[in-house]
């Protein structure tokens, strides 16, 4: 049974498509993917996540593969699933998206702590997939997460974080190469890789 606060929220959420249409005023929208927009409650470290009318399924999905990861702390934590939504821990920091927009340096101790995530997913038998830079947050605190694992499960080799790695120790890592860019910069370049203009073909 949802609990009848959780209800009460879910029911004056109103999405069309990929849009939201309504919502309770006292929820502040902290996040929008391809399948689902994530809210936060008010004084509480906590959010909801939403997930699109196509895409309802998905989150009995990543509620079992949460539930796998077993509360590891690599990862939010759940606290609560139901039919359309999960309940995660709320993580306060901001993307490796926008450390590159915003000029903050990614280290090899992020990369490094990625990776950890990723083994530790693969030592559960998932199979680590869609990690990409708005899917992996550094902390506050200086810890990192990886904050999407919907996709875990499926049977495709996915190489989103062996790509970016790629990059990162060919051109950021670089002195002479930025380390901060335009939203639109990013964007192109993101379109570009998704539509295979730019192609990896060795990786390190």
């Amino acid at each position: 049974m949802v609990p009848f606060y959780t209800a009460e929220i879910i029911n004056r959420i109103v999405i069309e498509g990929t849009t939201v249409i309504d919502q309770p005023d006292d929820l502040v929208e902290v996040g929008k993917g391809r399948s689902a927009v994530v809210f936060k409650f008010p004084g509480e470290q906590k959010v909801l996540k939403v997930f699109f009318p196509a895409f309802l399924h998905l989150a009995e999905q990543e509620a079992a593969i949460y539930r796998e990861l077993d509360n590891s702390a690599y990862y939010p934590q759940l606290f609560e699933e139901g039919e359309g939504y999960l309940i995660l821990e709320y993580l306060e920091g901001i993307t490796f998206y926008d450390c590159l927009v915003s000029g903050v340096k990614i280290t090899e101790e992020m990369l490094r702590l990625v990776d950890e995530a990723l083994n530790y997913a693969r030592g559960k038998g998932l199979n680590p997939s869609d990690t990409h830079l708005q899917n992996v947050m550094l902390l506050h605190n200086g810890g990192v997460r990886v904050i999407d694992v919907v996709r875990f499960r499926q049977a495709k080799i996915c190489t989103h974080w062996e790509d970016l790695k790629y990059a990162y120790y060919k051109y950021y890592l670089k002195p002479y190469f930025p380390k901060k860019y335009p939203k639109w910069v990013m964007e192109t370049i993101i379109w570009l890789y998704r539509n295979r203009w730019i192609k990896i073909k060795n990786r390190k």
